[in-house]
């Protein structure tokens, strides 16, 4: 059975608790993410590899291949063309 590899997170700002939804890279892990709320560098805590392990709601695509055998799927939310506003 074939899962779907996630490439969107919700990241919280252990700082002031500020939540975005990011897009992950497939290909690689973000070791710094920067606040869009107090500026806060956020860094991966110790153990894990990313941000997104460390800080998201979701792993990273990195480590969610460690874990099983995933299909990639990636997800986006189109923008209305400009007749359609």
């Amino acid at each position: 059975m074939t899962k779907t590899l996630k490439t969107t997170s919700v990241i919280n700002c252990p700082g002031c608790g500020y939540s975005a939804v990011e897009t992950m890279p497939v290909d690689a892990c973000i070791n710094l993410y920067e606040c869009k709320n107090c500026q806060k560098l956020m860094t991966p805590e110790s153990g894990d590899c990313c941000v997104f392990c460390s800080y998201g709601s979701t792993p990273c695509p990195t480590s969610q291949l460690e874990q099983s055998s995933y299909s990639i799927v990636y997800e986006y939310s189109p923008k209305p063309a400009a007749n359609q506003v």
